[in-house]
């Protein structure tokens, strides 16, 4: 039974092999940002993989590459790490890049938002004086079905 118990997680420089089975997981438990930053220079990374791809392992190490899954966003920070050992040093930078704790906006679909807005007139009340008086939305509703007099 999978239940998802985490809110953000922010993946810097991970000596894992990108496998879409592991994100994918990682995906369903991660209620908010999954996020993936990783460095090209990072030899450090690349170096202690390579006597794996020697043995027929050819998979990309996710600390120095994108991964191509839905919901992970990936961040190139090859421009703050050069080494391995540079994580450490600008993690506060790293976490002002992906935003983090400050609010996202998500995307939203101006149609949708157009469809949810609903005008509600403004009446004058207590005859005739500038009054102001709401009409609730099922008050309009109400009063567009009603026929008008007069005319």
């Amino acid at each position: 039974r999978e239940c998802v118990i985490i809110e953000d997680a922010i993946l810097m420089g991970t000596p894992n092999h990108v496998s879409l089975r592991s994100w994918e997981a990682c995906r369903r438990v991660v209620a908010g940002r999954l996020i993936n930053c990783y460095s090209r220079k990072d030899l450090i990374l690349s170096l202690m993989f390579q006597l794996k791809r020697f043995q027929g392992i050819l998979r990309p190490v996710c600390g120095t590459s994108p991964v191509s899954i839905s919901g992970v966003e990936n961040y190139d920070i090859t421009d703050l790490v050069s080494a391995h050992t540079d994580y450490c040093l600008v993690t506060g930078e790293i976490l002002k890049r992906v935003k983090h704790g400050q609010p996202q906006r998500a995307s939203v679909n101006t149609a949708e938002v157009d469809a949810m807005v609903t005008s509600i007139n403004v009446t004058t009340t207590n005859n005739g004086k500038d009054a102001l008086g709401f009409a609730s939305l099922s008050d309009e509703i109400h009063s567009q079905r009603r026929p008008k007099h007069g005319k």
